[in-house]
């Protein structure tokens, strides 16, 4: 009797130490209809446009940003963070959108998602990307953001900052604070999870994690091969890809993102272009705003990088165009980052920034969720294994949808809305009132 109950006792406990497994979904369950990552993330680009039952009612909001950031040469009065607000009329839980790279708070997918959560009642605030010239401005300590831990740290600065200001010039009653993060701005809310979960400065009730790279540099890679590929097919027919991708976005600018028939028809439209074409279209998106960095941070630092006067903005910021995202972390932001870390490499530094680092972190946090896509290309195969191993039941893995591209699907929508629905209770930690104002959406350095 004795031995039975103490190998029933051993097999309970473990059962219980047992890790719980992914929600990995099967293709045969997972009716998501591209089954081709590239052509999946093309459908993202129908997501643009305020139309139909996807309008909803917004304002820009300023946030104060570092101390003598707004007196900078030819961007005097630029240094304040740039945020868009959601406002519902009633008390209600606060969703922060982290965007990606490549994204705004006014347009594309963060402000898709952030529609989302407010017409399911959230109030909502769509933060800048890091890798943005405002949040190099007017946020990144550094001036030059891309390493991770620091850009998460600054965010979290400017959240604590907002939730100041809503509660105070807003009036706002916020019953939660929550954070939703896409791509690069997932792996950037992973990092500021942890500090969160450390500090209690805001107490965020739940992150989800969408899509968010787990080598940074194998992901950097990617874009920058990608990159090269404008050159090797040659001006003229990447202008012309250009120009027939565009025709397509505006030809469904006054489709409803609501309704799956708009994607069938990207779908269809996005169909003839190539593998190649359709890698170099996303790292054109993805490097949409990085002239406009590097402009910035040259500004900030001046590291002599660009040669025409500094007087001259339309000539520095063409300049500025034939830097790649392989150009700017190792000629702008590494001898930057090496000024507070001596000795380090470009290698050091993006394993540091990465996903695998705090791993162990987010699976000892529960609030904590990650929502990816077997076939997201930025992703190598074997950190899904990972993943898997590290997160358990914190991931839901789809064999479809590339990078972000099944986001509009009924059933990840469903999913994204009804993981926060479920057990929303803390209540972030009041802070003493800051200097922000409302006013129109910023003007980037090009105008």
């Amino acid at each position: 009797m004795g031995l039975r109950l103490i190998t029933a006792a051993l097999t309970a406990l473990t059962f219980l130490s047992a890790p719980i497994a992914a929600r990995e979904y099967s293709a045969d369950e997972y009716k998501y209809p591209y089954k081709d990552p590239y052509l999946a993330t093309a459908t993202t680009a129908v997501l643009i446009d305020d139309t139909g039952s996807n309008k909803a009612p917004s304002s820009v909001i300023h946030v104060s940003g570092l101390r003598g950031r707004d007196r900078l040469p030819s961007l005097e009065g630029r240094g304040n963070v740039s945020l868009a607000l959601y406002k519902q009329d009633r008390p209600a839980p606060l969703m922060f959108v982290i965007p990606g790279l490549g994204s705004n708070p006014y347009f594309g997918v963060a402000p898709y998602l952030a529609k989302l959560f407010y017409r399911q009642g959230f109030h909502a605030v769509v933060l800048p990307s890091t890798l943005s010239w405002n949040f190099a401005l007017a946020a990144s300590h550094s001036g030059a953001p891309g390493y991770t831990p620091a850009d998460a740290r600054d965010l979290y600065e400017v959240m604590q900052k907002t939730l100041r200001f809503l509660r105070s010039s807003e009036k706002m009653k916020i019953s939660s604070t929550n954070v939703v993060a896409i791509s690069l701005g997932a792996l950037v809310g992973a990092h500021l999870s942890t500090i969160d979960q450390t500090e209690h400065r805001i107490g965020i009730s739940k992150f989800l994690l969408i899509n968010p790279p787990v080598d940074l540099a194998y992901a950097a890679q990617k874009i920058d091969e990608w990159n090269g590929l404008a050159k090797s097919m040659g001006e003229e027919q990447a202008k012309t890809i250009m120009a027939k991708a565009i025709a397509v976005v505006d030809s469904l600018s006054d489709q409803n993102p609501d309704d799956p028939a708009t994607f069938d028809k990207a779908g269809e439209k996005f169909a003839p272009f190539t593998k190649e074409n359709l890698e170099f279209l996303i790292a054109e998106n993805l490097q949409s705003q990085l002239a406009e960095l590097i402009y910035t941070t040259q500004v900030i630092h001046d590291q002599k990088l660009l040669k025409a006067p500094r007087n001259d903005k339309r000539a520095r910021l063409a300049e500025a165009k034939s830097f790649t995202l392989a150009d700017y972390n190792r000629k702008i932001a590494l001898p930057l980052w090496q000024r507070q870390d001596h000795g380090a490499t470009l290698a050091s530094m993006m394993e540091r920034a990465s996903l695998t680092p705090i791993l162990d972190q987010l699976a000892a946090n529960p609030r904590v969720h990650v929502m990816h896509n077997a076939d997201d290309f930025f992703v190598e195969s074997s950190s899904f294994d990972l993943l898997k191993e590290s997160l358990g039941d914190q991931l839901t893995l789809y064999p479809n949808g590339g990078h972000l591209g099944n986001l509009w699907y009924t059933d990840n929508k469903q999913f994204i809305v009804g993981y926060f629905r479920d057990g929303i209770v803390s209540e972030p930690v009041p802070a003493k009132r800051v200097s922000a104002f409302k006013t129109k959406a910023p003007e980037a350095p090009t105008r």
